[in-house]
């Protein structure tokens, strides 16, 4: 579609030159440097591409870079491709624009900067004791989360500067995983590729399952509950099926990974599709139940695209704001909304019922998000989601290390926000216990199925 428009717009400019110099222009305009609101970045356009500098008070790290694409410039817009797709596109005045990520759920605002901040004419300090003080600095002025997290980061560099400047490389990535690990956020990781060691954070959570009962408990599902089996959709993301009385069984596992190679604008065809073949007969169901009690999360706006098949009226899915003070007392960007706009294609408008749990992450919990201005009212059964929301800040250390945290937060109509907790469920009920397991039954299935019965007897007149 975009070459489409691309290949018009080249044809009407051939009868008017002035297009041609609008698109030149629009190229020169983006060139040059500009500084982020919130995220720490400075991002450096020239004819050619961009490139971002990853910044902290202390430090300027060379960080991702992306080409533009050969006749990518529109009035208005550029295209730059690297390992994502970035658009830039004009603000509110010729030194503000705005950077979208193909697959994220708001733009990054950027402004014009006359000059480089001083820290990048300086060469990182690769000691062990300078990695760990880019390390801490980048929390302490990125980190949205300290105070929900019960987390005193001051005490934290108290306890830990001084061992860090002692310590070989095994011991510093100990040092570090020690210092984030109480925070229990699964937006929270580090990977040294050299020294074979990763971290991933994660609450602590009594209910959540490992990979083999997951196995077993989707196989419970699956020939216990589902009659006529599942059909696989996005390389097995997507599955669904019918339980008994004509009632819809969506199981939703990931909003990434849909194609493989994987660009959002592919990613997206193919959920489109594969919602088509999906809701084809849904006029025919008395019911939906959803299941995102295991999903890794994902791109938020495919979450909004499910969300989109299943209303007949526009509301508010979230807004998200970022963090963006470098200390102090927090402050936030203006919020960015998304919103829930009715699908013109098949969809299902009928009753539905949510599960979750703690193994509901990220992209999970922002379409959980996007249901909750539903109606008719979307019934959530399970437990808290995991409470991890923001797009990862991934960042980098001079020693090669990897590390990435979160500086968002999502945000309801009312200006709600689940982050640590996770959204918690209308009806809350544990799943998948041993002897549930053990019986081959699935409690938080059955209880949606229970929601929806009497639901479905009123819409099919039954006594």
């Amino acid at each position: 579609m975009f070459k489409l428009r691309f290949y018009i717009a080249v044809l009407l400019c051939l009868f008017m030159p002035v297009c041609l110099a609008g698109v030149r222009a629009s190229t020169e305009s983006d060139k040059g440097l500009w500084l982020s609101d919130g995220y720490g970045l400075l991002i450096e356009i020239s004819k050619d591409g961009l490139q971002a500098f990853e910044l902290t008070s202390i430090s300027c790290i060379p960080g991702w870079n992306a080409k533009r694409a050969q006749n990518s410039s529109g009035v208005g817009e550029s295209v730059f491709v690297g390992n994502d797709t970035f658009r830039l596109s004009d603000g509110p005045s010729h030194d503000v624009k705005r950077l979208h990520l193909e697959g994220t759920a708001s733009d990054m605002i950027l402004h014009r900067a006359s000059a480089r901040p001083a820290t990048c004419s300086q060469k990182p300090d690769n000691s062990a004791l300078g990695n760990y003080a880019i390390f801490w600095q980048t929390f302490a002025e990125q980190y949205a989360f300290f105070d929900l997290r019960h987390v005193d980061w001051q005490s934290v560099d108290r306890k830990f500067r001084y061992q860090a400047a002692l310590a070989n490389t095994d011991k510093l990535f100990g040092i570090l995983q020690q210092m984030v690990e109480p925070l229990q956020d699964a937006h929270v990781g580090i990977y040294a590729n050299d020294i074979k060691k990763d971290f991933d954070g994660w609450r602590k959570d009594p209910n959540h399952l490992e990979d083999e009962v997951w196995k077993k408990a989707q196989d419970v599902i699956d020939t216990r509950y589902v009659r006529g089996g599942l059909r696989s959709f996005c390389n097995g993301r997507l599955q669904f099926g019918e339980l008994d009385h004509s009632v819809g069984y969506l199981r939703i596992t990931a909003f990434f990974g849909y194609v493989d190679p994987y660009t959002y604008e592919r990613a997206l065809h193919e959920l489109q599709t594969a919602l088509d073949s999906i809701f084809l007969r849904a006029r025919k169901l008395n019911g939906l139940v959803i299941d995102v009690r295991l999903n890794h999360g994902g791109d938020d706006p495919l979450g909004i695209e499910i969300a989109s098949r299943l209303t007949n009226s526009r509301y508010l899915a979230y807004s998200k704001v970022t963090r963006n003070n470098l200390d102090g007392v927090l402050h936030f960007t203006d919020p960015q909304e998304s919103w829930v706009v009715p699908s013109a294609r098949t969809g299902f408008r009928g009753d539905v019922v949510l599960l979750t749990g703690p193994d509901t992450v990220s992209a999970g919990e922002t379409f959980t998000m996007s249901l909750l201005g539903r109606k008719p009212h979307v019934t959530r059964v399970g437990l808290n989601t995991q409470g991890v929301f923001s797009d990862d800040l991934s960042r980098r250390l001079p020693n090669g290390w990897r590390f990435r945290l979160p500086d968002e937060i999502y945000l309801t109509s009312d200006g709600k926000a689940f982050d640590a907790a996770g959204v918690p469920p209308d009806v809350r009920l544990s799943f998948f216990s041993p002897e549930d397991l053990q019986k081959d039954r699935d409690a938080a299935l059955e209880e949606a199925q229970k929601i929806l019965a009497p639901r479905r007897d009123r819409h099919t007149g039954t006594p």
